[in-house]
This record gives C-alpha cells, sequence and structure tokens, in this order.
C-alpha cells in the first residue's frame, strides 16, 4: 500500500487511533449542539389552531341564532298585538244584545218587521225587547215568559243588533244582522 494513501499516515492518523470505528451498519450520529440542551422548549399543540377556529364558528352560530329569535320573537309580538288590537277593535264593534220583537199584547214573539212597521211604533202593539250574549232567545211564535232573561231597555251606549234567528236559540258572538246603539225599547 502507498504511503500517501494509508490512512493511518497523515493529520487523522493521530485520531483515528483513539476513537473506535462504528461499524459499518450503523448509522452515524449527528453532533449533539450544546447551546440548545439547557434552553427550556415550549410545547406546541398541534390542535390549538383547531379549538380556536371551532369556538369562532359557535360564537358565530350563536349570534345568527339569536339574531334569528330576536326577528321571530318581534314577529311574534307583532302578530299577537295586531291579534288582540284586532280582537278587541271586533268585541267593541260587535252587538252585546240581540234585539228581539214580540207583541206586546200576548208576548209572543213575531217577525222583527212588524217593530218596524207604522203598527209597532205608533200603535204600541209590537215593542222591542233584549237579550244579552249567553241568553236564550224564543223562535218566533213563541212566549217571552219562558225565556225570562230579557230586558227592555239595554245600558247607554250598548250595541243591539236585529236580524236574530227566528228559530230561536242561544245568543252568542257574531250571528247578528244590522245594529243599532240602544238605550231605549223602540215601542
Amino acid at each position: 500500500m502507498d504511503a500517501d494513501n494509508d490512512p493511518t499516515n497523515g493529520p487523522d492518523k493521530d485520531k483515528g487511533k483513539d476513537a473506535p470505528k462504528p461499524p459499518p451498519w450503523q448509522v452515524p450520529k449527528p453532533e449533539l449542539r450544546p447551546e440548545l440542551l439547557n434552553e427550556p422548549v415550549t410545547p406546541v399543540d398541534p390542535f390549538a389552531r383547531d379549538r380556536e377556529r371551532q369556538a369562532h364558528e359557535a360564537a358565530t352560530r350563536k349570534k345568527r341564532s339569536q339574531r334569528r329569535t330576536v326577528v321571530v320573537g318581534l314577529g311574534v309580538t307583532a302578530l299577537l298585538a295586531g291579534t288582540i288590537t284586532a280582537i278587541v277593535a271586533s268585541n267593541e264593534d260587535e252587538p252585546e244584545y240581540a234585539q228581539v220583537c214580540f207583541n206586546d199584547e200576548t208576548g209572543e214573539r213575531v217577525e222583527d218587521a212588524q217593530c218596524n212597521s207604522s203598527a209597532g211604533r205608533g200603535g204600541a202593539l209590537y215593542a222591542w225587547y233584549f237579550y244579552s250574549r249567553g241568553a236564550s232567545v224564543p223562535g218566533v211564535g213563541q212566549n217571552r215568559s219562558a225565556y225570562p232573561s230579557y230586558t227592555s231597555t239595554i245600558p247607554s251606549g250598548a250595541k243591539a243588533s236585529t236580524g236574530y234567528s227566528t228559530k230561536g236559540g242561544t245568543v252568542s258572538r257574531g250571528g247578528f244582522g244590522s245594529s243599532s246603539k240602544g238605550g231605549s225599547t223602540g215601542g
């Protein structure tokens, strides 16, 4: 072997004798950097970004949901307010009494047209009687004495309506014909 190619000659000749050579099948280990050995290492959370994104999306969904709730709540409130106003207004417009015509001499119920005729107005043969809501009203030809919950006058400002069923029945909301404000018997 040539002296120039001999690894034991030259500048590395002392180094090769002191350190044992690693076997050829082992991967050489990298050199450690002493300046990094004593410094604290901050741990890295690989899922931190995902958690932040999910929290942001949840907050956005909650905000949208609250906005929808407020909008729906306002819509329902407006609808209820309108309905209540309509009910109150319709109750004010609806008559509280059924105005029914009777023959004053016999007590028999007659057609409403009899009270509207000149004989009813001038002759005092026919007169209006009033039945409040919930009261039973006799049919045409029946006597009012069998249905005693009538009155000959209604409170001032109360509404009464003619055109109640000729078959009789119970006075309920609606179901009247023409209405008028009462206070007298009309007879």
